[in-house]
């Protein structure tokens, strides 16, 4: 019995160790449960190159892959120094179809962009130069055309761009080393009413188009200069669709209005005509004005008639008394 009484205790015994671990996970599964995975890191590997410090807190990060040569120009502070990061701020892109802008009083220009192994010339305000290499790629077709430069007044310029993506400008405005104020393309042609001046892009789709201005008020004209043409052997990217001359709705003339006829006032006699009245004449109508002015008078003849008869009684009784 009691063998028996001790064999149940060890099985229990037994049975409640095994248990307590697998009880133990069973409530600590909440806090241990794995958790899930964070969302993966931006792919920069379309932005990503050999990133050069060019000065004035701008480093320029060049590339020439499928894409062709590119050279983004980021602002990452005068601190920068090479390892540190450079994915910040883009201030401007350079490439075969915009290869010159200006920063921060820094001219850029991408030169032999149309070469396998295309250069970043980068001139400080003082006109010393730098040049930064780009890695080597393929070579391609130039069919840039530009920069063709232009002043447009109020302290303005522009430089004029042809390539097989469409025309371009670039606005820049003096001081600060020639600041860029805007860039105009096939998709932007104008800028909007609140920059205070006209600049505009005419024709921007078609074969022939045309850069137009005005940057002062008043009567003064608007200036207009023809892009050039596209190079021999080149030919845009999209086809040509002239624009639509705006035509002006033509405002039918008014009709020709009647004579008015002006109505019959109080006390107009109306007029009858003298001799036989043709047979289906209308004769005027009579007004009430002229109702009461003709029965005034028929009884001022009448009185006039009975007084006279009158007389004429008196008279003729005195002579019969008479004789």
């Amino acid at each position: 019995m009691r063998t028996a009484l001790r064999t149940s205790l060890v099985t229990v015994a037994l049975a409640g160790a095994m248990l307590v671990p697998a009880a133990g996970a069973a409530f600590a599964a909440p806090a241990t449960a794995p958790q899930s995975a964070s969302a993966p890191a931006s792919d920069n590997s379309r932005y990503e190159g050999e990133p050069v410090y060019i000065g004035e807190g701008l480093v320029a990060v060049l590339r020439n892959k499928a894409e062709g040569p590119e050279s983004w120009i980021r602002e990452v502070g005068p601190q920068w120094k090479p390892g540190d990061d450079y994915m910040v701020r883009v201030v401007t892109k350079l490439d075969r179809t915009l290869p010159h802008d200006k920063a921060k009083g820094l001219d850029l220009e991408l030169t032999k962009a149309a070469s396998a192994r295309p250069v970043l010339v980068v001139t400080a305000a003082d006109g010393s130069a730098k040049s930064y290499p780009l890695p080597a790629g393929e070579a391609s077709t130039d069919c840039r055309v530009g920069p063709v430069g232009q002043e447009i007044g109020a302290g303005m310029s522009a430089e004029l761009y042809l390539s097989e993506l469409g025309p371009k400008v670039l606005l820049f405005e003096a001081g600060d080393g020639g600041r860029g104020f805007a860039q105009l393309d096939r998709t932007h042609p104008s800028l909007p009413e609140s920059a205070g001046f006209i600049a505009r892009i005419v024709n921007p789709s078609g074969a022939k188009p045309v850069f137009e201005w005005k940057t002062q008020g008043g009567n003064d004209t608007v200036g207009r200069v023809a892009f050039p043409a596209f190079p021999e052997g080149c030919k845009p990217s999209y086809a040509f669709s002239d624009d639509k001359p705006v035509t002006k709705p033509t405002t039918p003339a008014p009709a020709s209005t009647p004579a008015p006829v002006k109505p019959q006032t109080a006390g107009q006699t109306a007029v009858v005509p003298k001799g036989p009245v043709a047979a289906g004449a209308e004769l005027p109508v009579e007004t009430a004005a002229d109702t009461v002015d003709t029965a005034t008078m028929t009884a001022g003849a009448a009185l006039v008639a009975a007084f006279g008869a009158l007389a004429a009684s008196v008279v003729l009784r005195r002579r019969a008394t008479r004789d």
